[in-house]
């Protein structure tokens, strides 16, 4: 099967940590823009984040931003219907912060340095993570997700998901929202190749025509993506490294 676009997460899957494009990756957006195959971001950083991403990698220009919320391509920004700006979300975290009694501290809200310890980003980069329109990461105290999570579905069309340290406010939108998006507005078509690492990737992977899970740095895929989907393909190894090799694996086989 040649593959029509690659959609792929980033942090952990194709970018290394601290946001790290490897060399090996970089061969293989090589190989796939000289067979005419764009590769497709699908990432919760904010659109400036994307389009930094967009052009380093330069493999089509289109991409999703915070997490379903919207796309970028060619002839500019879709945004979901399901999209909630984020004032509104400064609202509703406050609701929140008052329904629980926790304290929750908007990203937006922390001292640079922290932000640089959390993410592993350089300093320069915490204003594009920032930038946010449509999501509203923030910190909850240990131990918060029980009683998070059942006061968060009482807010009306909202979602709220956990990364690393970091919880995440949005409408209720996914990367699986992304590729309804994308192929909708013609920006991308089947068949479709999908890579993540995480539990947050398995909405929009169960939609790919492939799905390749990429391990975490332990080597293991996470328990939770596998069951999600179990009959998805295992990258050999972690991060950008397995998602060449893997690329690299589908190249050839287009070819028989």
């Amino acid at each position: 099967m040649r593959p029509a676009a690659v959609l792929t997460d980033l942090d952990g899957t194709l970018l290394e940590h601290g946001g790290v494009l490897g060399e090996p990756v970089r061969l293989a957006i090589a190989n796939l823009h000289d067979h005419g195959i764009p590769v497709v971001p699908l990432t919760s950083k904010t659109e400036v984040e994307l389009r930094d991403v967009l052009r380093e990698l330069d493999a089509g220009g289109i991409g999703s931003f915070e997490n379903g919320a919207g796309v970028v391509g060619p002839g500019g920004i879709v945004v979901s219907e399901k999209a909630i700006p984020v004032a509104e979300l400064s609202a509703r975290l406050g609701e929140l912060a008052r329904v629980t009694g926790f304290r929750l501290t908007p990203a937006s809200e922390l001292p640079t340095a922290e932000i640089c310890r959390i993410t592993g980003l350089p300093e320069e980069r915490v204003p594009a993570m920032l930038a946010r329109g449509f999501g509203l990461p923030f910190l909850a105290p240990e131990g918060a997700a029980e009683v998070l999570g059942r006061s968060a579905k009482q807010l009306p069309a909202t979602r709220l998901t956990r990364g690393g340290q970091f919880w995440h406010l949005s409408g209720n939108h996914g990367k699986e929202d992304a590729v309804e998006l994308l192929c909708r507005n013609g920006l991308v078509s089947r068949p479709l190749v999908g890579f993540g690492d995480a539990p947050n990737d398995a909405g929009f992977l169960a939609l790919c025509d492939v799905a390749v899970l990429v391990p975490r740095a332990s080597g293991e895929v996470d328990p939770d993506l596998f069951a999600a989907i179990p009959a998805g393909r295992i990258a050999p190894f972690p991060a950008g490294r397995g998602w060449a090799a893997a690329v690299s694996d589908l190249l050839e086989e287009a070819k028989r």
